[in-house]
Order: structure tokens, then C-alpha cells, then sequence
């Protein structure tokens, strides 16, 4: 996928939230504070970074897992229900965590061939998402006490929305003018 389409998809995933934050702070405060401890949001999101990983894996190309490769479909498949199951507590957390530890991968091995000095912001963007994915992963709780800090301040909150929709925003007119090609 080019440069520009990831611009897009972040600007996007960015930008909608925000609007919604920013439009309608109290009905999506309460969807925010319902997100850490929601069972249908986690099998979903861990399902996805499943198979996400599993398709990481089997796209590397590591010598020392060729054996393993016919394996990974039946792995991925086992891991799926036994994460719901052993991991219940705050799994959209964790497996929101994996996706931003996963994504940037491909972004990163797209942004290396760019020759815009742009493709900075997206680098940065991504290492972000990294860090924070690493946070979650390691501290899924963060989240939630992260939600609940920023719920508490109404003010804050839709400011953070206005500042993601921004964000979402940059990331699109970035993609269509700089990264474009």
C-alpha cells in the first residue's frame, strides 16, 4: 500500500473518533469508559491482532521458522479462544496494544522509500503507535486509568477530540499533497 493510503487510513482512524469526541463528549465518554471491560470489543480486536501476528510471522521469511510456517494457520486458530479466555480482563486493551505494535511495520518498510521529508511525520506517528502499544501491552490498566482521568475533565476531553481530528486531518492533506505517488 503507498504512502498516501496509509495517510489516509491513519487520517481517518484518527480523524472520526475525534469528530466524535468533539461533537458529543458525554455520549462518548461513556463509550470510552465502557471500552476496557467490553467482552465483544476484545474477542473482536484480539481476533484481529491474531491474525495479524500470525500473518507477521509468516511474512518475515526467517529461515528458523520455515518448519513451523504449516503450523502457524493451527497456532493462530488455538491462540484465538485462549486468549479470551485466560486474558479476559482488559483484552481490548492488550489487543489494542498488539495492533500498535503490529501496524507500523509495513508503514515503516513503505516509508523508507519515500523521499519527502513528510514521511517524517508518519515515521513519528508510527513509533508513537509503537510505544504506546508497548505500554498496553505491558500495562493494560494505563488505559483505563488514562480514560478515566481524561473523562473526568470534560474540557480536556473534547479538547483531545478537536486534537485527534486535527491530527486526522493532517495525516489526509499530508497524504493527498506531499506523499501523494
Amino acid at each position: 500500500m503507498p504512502l498516501s493510503c496509509w495517510c489516509y487510513l491513519l487520517g481517518l482512524i484518527c480523524l472520526l473518533p475525534g469528530v466524535a469526541v468533539a461533537l458529543a463528549p458525554e455520549r462518548m465518554a461513556h463509550v470510552y469508559k465502557a471500552f476496557p471491560r467490553s467482552k465483544v470489543a476484545g474477542m473482536v480486536i484480539s481476533t484481529v491482532a491474531w491474525i495479524w501476528a500470525g500473518y507477521a510471522v509468516w511474512a518475515m521469511g526467517l529461515d528458523f521458522l520455515r518448519p513451523f510456517l504449516k503450523y502457524l494457520p493451527v497456532v493462530v486458530l488455538v491462540c484465538i479462544p485462549l486468549t479470551w479466555f485466560w486474558l479476559d480482563n482488559l483484552l481490548p486493551c492488550r489487543a489494542l496494544g498488539g495492533i500498535l505494535v503490529l501496524f507500523p511495520y509495513e508503514l515503516l518498510r513503505v516509508a523508507r522509500a519515500h523521499a519527502s521529508p513528510w514521511r517524517l511525520l508518519v515515521v513519528t506517528f508510527a513509533y508513537i503507535c509503537i510505544v504506546e502499544g508497548m505500554i498496553l501491552l505491558l500495562y493494560p490498566w494505563k488505559l483505563r486509568q488514562a480514560i478515566d482521568w481524561c473523562i473526568a475533565r470534560p474540557t480536556l476531553f473534547r479538547i483531545s477530540g478537536v486534537l485527534t481530528a486535527l491530527l486526522g486531518l493532517l495525516l489526509i492533506v499530508v497524504g493527498a499533497t506531499a506523499l501523494r505517488g
